[in-house]
């Protein structure tokens, strides 16, 4: 099936799209030229679509061929999500076996701040090809979240305050790296 099929199927399914669909198809019959039996949409709506979606589908088009040589950022953007995941849901179960409940908390906010930060880094890198300088800002976007929410991960999981300093660091490199795109 191509894309421009699968495409007219999906916005021919959609609920929204049925009434729209039904809406014209009253209005059609309503001046006088009805749908032929057992259509939907009439032939003339149908290839209007077909024509109106192709033109937005880009045959042969791949990541690769649009991002070029800083394509690893798009794979390093699938990695840190991966493992922003898996570091999740490994404090969690970590930290649930924590008998204090302050401890708890104070260590679950070290993770979730290592978490959220870990996330949304992970799903900026996969626009770094798209930047001025995109190996500058990737280094500096990867080293950044490295050392931000590395060391948040270390202070929730080792329970150890004493390097607290380190996230400061990091989040002055994640800073560096979102000044970068203004270059």
């Amino acid at each position: 099936m191509s894309m421009v099929n699968t495409l007219t199927d999906i916005a021919l399914e959609h609920p929204v799209m049925q009434a729209v669909i039904s809406y014209f198809s009253e209005l059609l019959h309503s001046i006088g030229k009805p749908a032929e039996q057992g259509e939907v949409v009439p032939k003339e709506i149908q290839q209007t679509l077909g024509s109106v979606v192709s033109n937005y589908v880009l045959s042969n088009v791949t990541l690769n061929s649009l991002f070029g040589s800083n394509y690893h950022f798009i794979r390093l953007a699938g990695l840190s999500g991966t493992s922003a995941i898996l570091m999740g849901a490994y404090c969690g179960s970590v930290l649930e076996g924590i008998k204090d409940p302050l401890e708890q908390i104070r260590l679950g906010g070290y993770a979730d701040g290592a978490i959220r930060i870990h996330f949304l880094h992970a799903f900026t890198m996969m626009a770094i090809p798209l930047a001025h300088y995109p190996v500058l800002t990737g280094t500096l976007m990867t080293t950044g979240t490295l050392i931000y929410s590395g060391s948040l991960y270390y202070c929730a999981l080792k329970r150890k305050r004493r390097i607290r300093i380190y996230p400061t660091i990091g989040g002055f490199v994640l800073i560096a790296a979102w000044m970068s795109l203004l270059m």
